[in-house]
């Protein structure tokens, strides 16, 4: 059966800590024989109708580390996406695309063309993604706080500011391995999908309740894609939840702070916090290289639960 990794919701809490567990395991040998080419003759397609830097740039090096090839197209080459001026027959691109590659790595905003793209290709499907989720991110998220804190259990993740792709993502993966999510927001914002999020978490309109305690400090842009018009607004709107040294204190001694980027300094969070000792936000953006590779093990290598326990790997 075909993998497709849509939303973060779709993991299990075994598949989640295994992925992660080989994203480790596969730093660790290319930090010493190098990563095994283990999806050597393998060809992924990389589509990116939305810019992207650090998602793009890690599944990209993590093919090429694994032995596949990696094509990237943007969304006017390849007629999908918002920003294509031509739209093809997505049954025929598909179709079409299926048969040149392994497995597709897609960015494209609407959710509903990621889901029925990934409905309608005949190989493995990763969303980089788009306006209602960021699994990906969400998962290097993970192995970060992961290694810092050697646990997942009973760590208190705050996210602070809107309620993005990013949230709801790790809102759902904190669900399933036991980590305790709590986001502030203002009360008139809302996830992208509500419906999706089907997990126990603390909302509040109250930044300093939701970081009291917390282990994790994560924030995200206040102006994704898709808002340049509402930029204005949304600052104005957002500006209560700026993350600032003095917020900080309110979270445990050992409280790290979060960014996926890019960052608006001054914006959702003060210079002196994101460029601060408490920062992980270079680590956590280097995480994406690692967790990409196992991504790919995971949608293409029939027995990648077992390579964590195999030498050539570690």
């Amino acid at each position: 059966m075909k993998k497709a990794l849509i939303s973060a919701g779709i993991l299990s809490a075994s598949e989640i800590l295994d992925i992660l567990n080989l994203a480790e395991a596969l730093q660790r040998a290319a930090d010493s024989d190098g990563v095994p080419p283990l999806l050597r003759g393998k060809a992924i397609a990389l589509v990116f109708d939305e810019t992207s830097l650090r998602t793009r740039a890690a599944f990209q090096r993590a093919a090429e580390d694994l032995g596949a090839q990696a094509h990237v197209y943007s969304g006017a080459e390849i007629r999908l996406g918002r920003n294509a001026k031509k739209q093809e027959y997505l049954p025929d691109l598909a179709n079409v695309i299926g048969r040149f590659y392994d497995c597709v790595v897609s960015r494209v905003y609407d959710t509903v063309v990621q889901e029925r793209f990934a409905a309608l290709l005949p190989i493995p499907f990763i969303n980089g993604m788009c306006n209602v989720h960021h699994p990906t991110q969400a998962l290097c998220d993970l192995l970060t706080i992961q290694r810092r804190f050697k646990r997942l259990q009973g760590v208190k993740i705050a996210f602070v500011g809107d309620a993005t792709n990013v949230a709801l993502s790790l809102a759902q993966l904190a669900a399933r391995v036991g980590a305790n999510f709590a986001i502030a927001c203002p009360e008139s914002v809302s996830f992208p999908n509500e419906a999706e999020v089907g997990v126990s978490f603390v909302r509040t309109s109250d930044p300093v309740e939701a970081v009291s305690g917390a282990h994790v400090l994560i924030a995200d842009t206040w102006v994704p894609m898709g808002k340049d018009g509402e930029r204005q607004e949304r600052i104005d709107l957002l500006s209560p939840y700026r993350v600032t040294t003095a917020l900080l204190k309110h979270g445990a001694k050992d409280l790290i702070f979060m960014h996926n980027l890019p960052a608006v300094r001054g914006e959702e969070v003060e210079s002196e916090v994101i460029d601060g000792a408490q920062s992980l936000v270079y680590e956590e953006a280097v995480a994406r290289l690692h967790v990409a590779r196992a991504i790919l093990l995971w949608a293409l290598y029939p027995s990648w639960r077992d390579l964590t326990a195999n030498k050539s790997v570690r």
